[in-house]
């Protein structure tokens, strides 16, 4: 590392806490996105380091899957829940899928699992299913090249749609188009390393007028949609998440709320469409960059499925390279860099005191780039996660893309059947390349608490 980061003073002994810069504005570097200028400094001051802004607690960073187990499985009712920095508690955090410990964290998660099992089990295949074929027939409609990203966010917005508001949007249509683009800037913006976090006062002063805006978008879209649905709520066939909600509100429960509810759906929605859209828009890039990947992908779709059946999602259990090819797209481009935690009582993690009231960010990118664990970790390469026949799809106990322990991603099930749903039917349809009138895209990634594909524009020419 470079001469800026020098180095606090170690208390010695077991309590010491973790090292790292005096400066603490180095974290805020721009050559870089966050979760490289995080892992770069790991490499400086070790696996477990901190800084401190003025006037904000300490904050701890762990930066590689045997120190983030040792928090997250050794140690997890130290961190129950994500860090609720002032900002976000400007709506109020009980309630929050995120947010919540305790007994409210266990209801609302189960009613959360319990949605989803409902939902997967039922309509959702199918719906998914139906996006993926509208979603072919926009890359379809002439042979210009098209910008894809929107197009995955879009259909990605809409599998999300239907699930909590029981309906889907034309990708023309600028309801769902506004609602993404709030979505998307707020992912991009609330980095853990946005100084609003450690400064809120920040939210109310122009710099901040666009996020404040989205939020408020967001909150309004939501909130509309929950008053439609009570106009002609139906307790005995909920038809969406909203409906379920709904349902669940009894008079002898404050937690759930009709006030409150705007927050749960928000929460449902995030999670799941903006990771996925990420990782679409980061499977369609890479087959466009590997075509020689490309073809092993088509080649398993021919054997497995053809190209006039609709695939289903059991299908990618007999199609080992394109299942490897979908979790090296999730180590590659982590496409949820970070998480974080808030600490309630003291704790030691790799020899270090983390005390009570720190705030601790996952730095998942770096995990996912340990030399120590994966073998050339900054090249792409889905063979990683194959045997050596090519035959079987290995699990690694390191890979933690979407997290790890007891509030790990819920909807990772959903992202893999979006990105293996979609990505099939596109490839029976079409065959994909970057546009040769364009120059190539970096896909270096757009890190905020997702990281998402550049745009770029790509030629979808359609199979004999």
């Amino acid at each position: 590392m470079g001469s800026s980061l020098s180095s606090q003073s170690e208390n010695e002994g077991p309590k010491a806490i973790p090292p790292g810069p005096w400066n603490p504005l180095t974290i805020l570097g721009i050559s870089k996105s966050p979760s490289e200028r995080l892992t770069d400094m790991s490499y400086h001051y070790g696996p477990v380091f901190s800084f401190r802004m003025i006037g904000a607690p300490l904050t701890v960073v762990l930066n590689n899957h045997r120190v983030i187990e040792e928090a997250l499985i050794g140690n997890a009712d130290a961190f129950p829940t994500r860090v609720t920095s002032p900002l976000r508690h400007q709506w109020g955090t009980r309630g929050r899928i995120f947010y919540s410990h305790g007994e409210d964290q266990v209801a609302i998660r189960q009613f959360v699992y319990h949605g989803l099992k409902v939902f997967q089990e039922g309509v959702l295949f199918v719906k998914v299913s139906e996006e993926a074929r509208h979603l072919c027939d926009a890359f379809g409609k002439d042979d210009s090249p098209i910008e894809p990203t929107h197009l995955l966010t879009l259909a990605s917005g809409n599998i999300m749609s239907i699930l909590n508001f029981g309906k889907r949007y034309d990708y023309n249509d600028q309801n769902i188009i506004q609602l993404m683009e709030s979505f998307d800037y707020l992912h991009l913006a609330l980095d853990p390393t946005n100084p609003v976090h450690q400064f809120p006062w920040l939210y109310e002063t122009f710099w901040y007028r666009k996020l404040k805006q989205s939020q408020e978008f967001v909150r309004d879209f939501i909130q509309d949609e929950i008053k439609e649905h009570r106009s002609h709520f139906d307790p005995d066939n909920p038809k969406d998440f909203i409906d379920l909600y709904l349902k669940r509100i009894t008079k002898d429960d404050d937690l759930f709320l009709v006030e409150r509810a705007w927050y749960t759906i928000k929460d449902v929605f995030s999670s799941s469409s903006n990771p996925t859209a990420a990782g679409l828009q980061w499977m369609i890039a890479l087959i466009c960059q590997h075509q020689d990947m490309q073809q092993k992908i088509l080649e398993e779709v021919e054997a497995v499925i053809g190209l006039e059946k609709l695939p289903a999602f059991e299908d990618l259990h007999k199609m080992p390279f394109t299942h490897a090819f979908m979790k090296e797209i999730l180590r590659y481009r982590t496409v949820v860099p970070f998480g974080t935690r808030e600490v309630v009582r003291d704790v030691t993690i790799n020899g270090y005191h983390i005390p009570k009231g720190s705030r601790v960010y996952l730095n998942y990118w770096a995990a996912e780039r340990d030399p120590d664990l994966w073998h050339n970790p900054d090249q792409f390469m889905p063979e990683r996660f194959l045997s050596s026949d090519g035959k079987t799809v290995l699990k690694h106990k390191h890979h933690i893309p979407l997290g790890i322990g007891h509030r790990d991603c819920m909807g990772q099930t959903m992202a893999l059947m979006e990105m293996f749903l979609f990505g099939t039917n596109l490839l029976q349809k079409y065959h994909l390349k970057f546009s040769p009138d364009e120059p190539p895209p970096s896909l270096r990634g757009i890190c905020g608490t997702v990281v998402v594909a550049e745009q770029f524009k790509l030629i979808a020419t359609k199979r004999n």
